[in-house]
């Protein structure tokens, strides 16, 4: 059989000795400058290996904030991106890569300098607040694309490096390869069957269906059983929390410690599978907040409250990988249940479903107290009595709660609540579950913006 000494071709060697050169060069120094030219290619490609990997770390980070700034002038406008130029240059954080560069920027200064260059392509459209924002989208979405590029191009010639590193056997490359050792274990087997040997034999029945028994229909209803967990007055007040307000957050879970458990992030996480089948984005994205930030805080130990609001506040890095999770946790139960529903939608029988509607009887007449805001500051009671008794803080507290409940409805139906108009929201709620209309209507009883009123005259002078 012939042998094959192609390997030995990729061996790498900087001082061969069977090597020919012309008699009119010196053979050492050829030797050395070979030597010396593999090693600053290697050192070259090594270099070149560690810039690429900064400079994809770098990306990672910035690609999230350009994101999330873009989806906020989506959502809320122009003074979203104002806001976030104005904190860069206020209040800026000191953190940066972990290079040895001189100079090295901080994060928020890149993402200033870019800020400035897209402000200096869309600022021509300042007096058009719509043109304004759709430029702002317009060029953040190519820095988007450019970034992801770049990222496609940095993949290529990180594997290129690789490709090239290994194309060569060099002593680096030398590692341990099959280490083994063996054991007699003659000793050991000759045990195990003087065991099997001494036991006594046991008879035992072979049935054609061996859980029959335990298949019993108390059993198949205990394991069809509904065992998801439901919100408790404190989770619903945390899924009522926006983003961002880590402080709300420690401050609700350090008065209720029994809320730092997986019980409560299930709860939330459900409940934010209920608010995607109910079409309600913000109120299921607030839910996700709430049970990823419990699940973080849960993995990072005993005191897992503190140290993972200290690495929020202390490191850009680790909130964006949080409210990347965040984003990304909400969009895939935003899916499922928009394919749950549609599929239930589908199945269900539209002349036999059944449907929450609200009705008024007689000369009583049903109206809408659609909340403006959140309460001021300052609230002075002024009227009769019975008013001027209350407490500030308690009424305060309470319209809080009032636009809370209000906002965590979603676009439409605020809508119909805003056009006074009962047929409009009789027509929202048919679209919903029975379940999920009846917390809808109790979510505005509660909150005091269904009200019934009547035009029938009363006599309450006693006569």
């Amino acid at each position: 059989m012939p042998l094959n000494y192609d390997k030995w071709a990729n061996l790498e060697l900087s001082d061969d000795s069977d090597i020919e050169v012309h008699p009119n060069v010196d053979k050492k120094s050829f030797i050395k400058w070979k030597q010396q030219d593999i090693h600053h290619k290697r050192e070259e490609r090594r270099s070149t290996l560690k810039k690429l990997e900064i400079e994809r770390g770098i990306n990672a980070v910035l690609l999230p904030r350009v994101q999330a700034i873009r989806d906020g002038v989506h959502e809320h406008g122009p003074q979203v991106f104002s806001a976030e130029v104005a904190r860069l240059g206020n209040t800026p954080s000191p953190d940066k890569p972990l290079t040895d560069a001189p100079g090295q920027p901080t994060y928020d200064e890149m993402m200033q300098n870019l800020f400035i260059q897209v402000w200096e392509k869309a600022r021509v459209f300042i007096d058009d607040s719509e043109k304004l924002a759709a430029e702002l989208i317009s060029q953040l979405t190519k820095t988007e694309e450019s970034v992801l590029h770049r990222n496609s191009a940095i993949a290529d010639e990180i594997a290129a490096i690789e490709v090239e590193e290994g194309q060569k056997i060099t002593s680096e490359g030398i590692r341990t390869g099959f280490d083994s050792s063996h054991v007699n274990k003659i000793g050991q087997e000759e045990n195990k069957s003087q065991q099997q040997h001494s036991q006594p034999s046991q008879k035992s029945l072979e049935v054609l269906n061996p859980d029959a028994a335990t298949n019993t229909p108390a059993n198949t209803a205990n394991n069809t059983a509904d065992d998801l967990p439901s919100l408790t007055p404190s989770m619903a007040t945390l899924a009522r929390i926006p983003l961002r307000q880590y402080k709300a957050l420690v401050e609700l879970i350090a008065a209720d410690k029994t809320l730092l458990s997986d019980v409560t992030t299930d709860a939330l996480f459900v409940e934010a599978f209920n608010a995607g089948m109910e079409k309600k984005t913000t109120h299921a994205l607030q839910c996700v907040n709430a049970g990823l930030f419990i699940q973080y805080c849960n993995k990072l130990g005993k005191d897992g409250l503190s140290l993972f609001m200290q690495r929020l506040t202390q490191a850009r890095e680790a909130e964006a990988v949080f409210m990347k999770d965040v984003q990304d946790t909400h969009a895939r139960i935003m899916e499922r249940s928009a394919v749950l529903a549609e599929q239930s939608s589908s199945t269900n029988n539209p002349q036999e479903k059944e449907q929450i509607q609200l009705m008024s009887e007689g000369d009583t007449a049903i109206t809408f107290d659609v909340p403006e805001g959140p309460a001021p500051e300052n609230i002075i009671l002024e009227g009769d009595a019975k008013l001027q008794q209350l407490d500030s803080e308690t009424v305060k507290q309470w319209l809080n709660q009032r636009w809370s409940i209000f906002e965590a409805f979603d676009g439409e139906l605020k809508q119909a609540l805003s056009s006074n108009s009962l047929d409009n929201v009789n027509k929202y709620l048919a679209n919903l579950p029975v379940s999920s209309a009846e917390n809808i209507v109790k979510d505005l009883d509660t909150a005091g913006i269904l009200n019934f009123s009547s035009s029938e005259i009363r006599d309450e002078t006693g006569v």
